[in-house]
């Protein structure tokens, strides 16, 4: 006997429910999924999903299907994000495209990915890797296997990550990466077609100013008094300096993540020790410099003392990744991103760590028990209330690009 999926059981933790429009399309996905996986009864079961913070752009939660095939006992755990709808619109950038850049990625990009490992027979241990994701997926609903059943944890928002996970993270950024120069070469019509053409997804206006100003009282009241002048003078023009690092054609360019960091990097530990790590969530996917994601990593997810210890091994570990992973596919990373011109990046970029920590920093550090709805709230008079972890993370923050000469 199959169990309806009401509209009311979608209701997710304080605050959301799930359009009737979307959860229809998920009570007939999840039908088609267990029809094609060859279910003759099964039972539904449905769990809210809550990620404290970690996610501003999407509903999430969990569906366990469970029942009997022909073969006998079967369960399916499937993950689903649904857009997220409000009275609010984001002007700063568009959910409905980030929703579209993320379909792409699952039902075709990693696709695309996978082929490509196949036809260079790279070893399994040194693939890129992926979460299955489900045909059903489409522009408002993304489907996917719930690897959490299979023991993988994402880290939390505010947490400074093990070097171990650093180095692995920052391994699976420059596979990621180095597709782009693979499909130039291998798929170029799709190369300038599906990856060329894609664009960074902020938008640089009235609500992004007033955003910013927002922020800088934030920040202005977690950092030391003798460096607030300097701090102030990078918001001028801050929405112009933040976007002309996305569209200088004059760097080195790639396909982007666009959010790495430990919310959307799935790890499994087995003994203490990290055996598989997967990237998630591809929705601010873009083609544009790779430095920047890596600074992204960087300055968002580490703290100033393990930027000392740490900074210079990971951008080794980032480039002879990279070096490594092209060989696969018989390419010379020299006629693609040599050392040489990843370090002129890395100086020419570096500036673009400071001025994403002073817009976004907060919203990684904002109190769980208060974290702001973007579909509700007034987001060029956003207020956060912010974790008192931020105000040591910030000032290192602006102690390193004190110490490295950019302000």
């Amino acid at each position: 006997m199959q169990v309806e999926i009401r509209p009311e059981d979608y209701k997710l933790k304080n605050k959301y429910i799930c359009p009737v429009k979307i959860s229809n399309k998920v009570d007939q996905c999840i039908k088609n999924i267990a029809d094609r996986n060859g279910f003759v009864k099964y039972h539904i079961e449905k769990k809210e999903f809550s990620t404290n913070g970690g996610n501003y752009l999407g509903l999430l939660y969990e569906v366990n299907v469970n029942g009997h095939t022909n073969e006998g006992k079967k369960e399916l755990n499937i993950f689903v994000k649904s857009i997220l709808t409000g009275d609010k619109d984001l002007e700063i950038l568009s959910v409905q495209d980030i929703y579209h850049t993320e379909m792409f990625a699952y039902k075709v990009l990693l696709k695309v990915f996978d082929e490509l490992q196949e036809e260079a027979n790279v070893p399994a241990k040194e693939r890129y890797k992926m979460v299955k994701s489900y045909e059903e997926s489409d522009a408002e609903v993304i489907i996917m296997e719930n690897v959490a059943k299979k023991g993988f944890r994402t880290g939390h928002r505010m947490d400074v990550p093990s070097l171990q996970f650093a180095e692995k993270a920052i391994a699976e950024l420059a596979k990621f990466h180095s597709f782009a120069f693979v499909l130039k070469v291998k798929r170029p019509d799709f190369f300038e077609e599906q990856i060329k053409t894609r664009k960074a997804p902020y938008n640089a206006g009235e609500q992004w100013q007033g955003l910013a100003q927002s922020m800088i009282k934030i920040v202005m009241e977690n950092i030391d008094d003798g460096v607030k002048e300097r701090v102030e003078k990078i918001y001028e023009n801050i929405g112009e300096r933040f976007t002309s690092y996305y569209e200088a054609e004059s760097l080195g360019r790639c396909l982007c993540h666009g959010d790495y960091r430990p919310n959307n990097i799935l790890t499994k530990t087995i003994d203490g020790e990290i055996t598989e790590l997967i990237p998630v969530d591809y929705q601010l996917m873009y083609y544009g410099c790779p430095i920047i994601d890596f600074l992204y990593f960087i300055m968002v997810c580490t703290d100033k003392p393990f930027r000392k210890a740490h900074l210079m091994h990971l951008k080794n570990v980032y480039h002879t990744t990279m070096t490594r992973f092209l060989k696969y596919f018989d390419l010379d990373i020299n006629d693609f991103y040599s050392r040489e011109d990843f370090e002129k990046d890395y100086e020419r970029t570096l500036g673009y760590g400071l001025v994403y920590s002073l817009i976004f920093l907060p919203f990684m550090f904002a109190s769980e028990d208060d974290v702001p709805d973007l579909t509700k709230d007034d987001i060029a008079n956003l207020s956060i209330t912010v974790d008192e972890r931020y105000k040591s993370r910030i000032q290192g923050i602006v102690d390193d690009y004190i110490e490295w000469g950019i302000i």
